[in-house]
């Protein structure tokens, strides 16, 4: 049977003898590649604003990539073979009968199309605004409170600020906020002093150099892979704007910046659980010290984990701690995850809780002899 090629979707060709279609491999890449980056939280007018600054080719007579042209696409049920039977009534395209299925060779899975299409509900009822000529929030959609589980929120103003949304709303939850732009500094550093990306790191230093140069194309391109790097790499993000043990104050009180004690913990796609501090606020190490030797006894742990929870729980960071063990940044995590393992904690905060109620630490009077 003869296929006709007039309305089929642009990443489809036809055989030489034409009764089957087939992917245009490069096309049929561009749409999986616009696929991914839906799915990792952007919207169609940032996606078509990335394609046409990498200079990828536009399918049909335009020559640009355009918003309506990226949400038609991601919107189709062809990408997954379906073909639906169009007539115009009333000037407009109207659906006639059932959906055809496997009419068109698939070019994305039914799993990746319902994912696309989530994140656009959430794209949706999350982000309409006017579009910008900067990514405002890198970390859109990802970081929520650590008190009650619900999402932060970025907050404009003469100071741009990460509000619990409970806490913005007027309703139960601790009522502080975490300047933007001091928090994307501490994460970033956080980012760079964990490794978490060799690729990061040099879009990082992309950044610095796009802002040095003033070069706002740079800056763009950069945040831009930031924020898709930090939503694959980053499997959840909580943000404990008043520290461990918050005080509940009145409920329509002010929202108040910068506490002190304010951290976030990041669970990395490896299950590693990392906490992370203000870099303008650096911790004051502890006085207290831990037994190590207490602690592999008391938790069942080898000696160089239990040195190693130790350290975590007098406050080191987990950098500092592989560089005093001798041991590379990965070691050092693969020995945390064991921990966790062992000792049934999912994060630092859970562990160095263990730790004290195990084995309460002495005040420092001398250099520890088991180090």
């Amino acid at each position: 049977m003869i296929k006709k090629i007039r309305n089929a979707p642009g990443w489809l060709g036809l055989t030489e003898d034409r009764t089957e279609f087939v992917h245009l491999p490069d096309r049929a890449e561009i749409v999986r590649h616009i696929f991914q980056l839906s799915i990792s939280g952007l919207g169609g007018y940032t996606i078509a604003k990335l394609l046409n600054a990498n200079e990828v080719p536009a399918f049909g007579t335009s020559k640009k990539w355009d918003q309506s042209t990226i949400h038609n696409m991601l919107s189709s049920r062809a990408t997954i073979g379906e073909y639906q039977k169009k007539q115009v009534i009333e000037g407009r395209e109207c659906p006639v009968g059932e959906p055809i299925p496997n009419y068109y060779p698939a070019v994305i899975d039914k799993e990746t199309f319902e994912a696309a299409q989530a994140a656009r509900r959430e794209n949706l009822s999350s982000r309409r605004g006017r579009k910008g000529q900067q990514i405002t929030n890198v970390f859109s959609g990802l970081p929520t409170c650590l008190y009650c589980g619900t999402k932060v929120k970025l907050r404009n103003g003469p100071v741009k600020s990460l509000i619990c949304k409970r806490a913005l709303e007027e309703q139960t939850c601790f009522k502080f906020r975490w300047s933007y732009e001091d928090f994307e500094k501490a994460f970033f550093t956080f980012l760079e002093e964990n490794e978490v990306s060799p690729e990061l790191s040099h879009h990082l230093q992309q950044l610095r150099a796009g802002k040095t140069r003033h070069d706002q194309g740079g800056i763009y391109q950069a945040r831009l892979a930031i924020a898709q790097h930090i939503k694959s790499s980053v499997v959840k993000l909580m943000i404990a704007f008043a520290g461990a043990t918050p005080q509940a104050g009145e409920r329509n009180a002010n929202v108040r910046p910068d506490h002190p004690d304010r951290y976030f913990t990041a669970v990395l796609l490896d299950g590693t659980s990392l906490v992370g501090h203000p870099i303008t606020l650096p911790k004051v190490e502890s006085p207290w010290r831990f037994s190590s030797e207490a602690l592999s006894n008391s938790l069942g742990l080898s000696p160089r984990q239990g040195m190693l929870t130790a350290l975590l729980a007098e406050g080191k960071t987990l950098t500092c701690v592989a560089r005093m063990l001798g041991m590379t940044l990965s070691t050092a995590r693969w020995h945390l995850r064991e921990i966790f393992r062992n000792t049934n904690t999912h994060s630092q905060g859970e562990l160095t809780k263990l730790a004290h109620a195990s084995c309460p630490p002495q005040l420092a009077t001398s250099e520890r002899s088991d180090r």
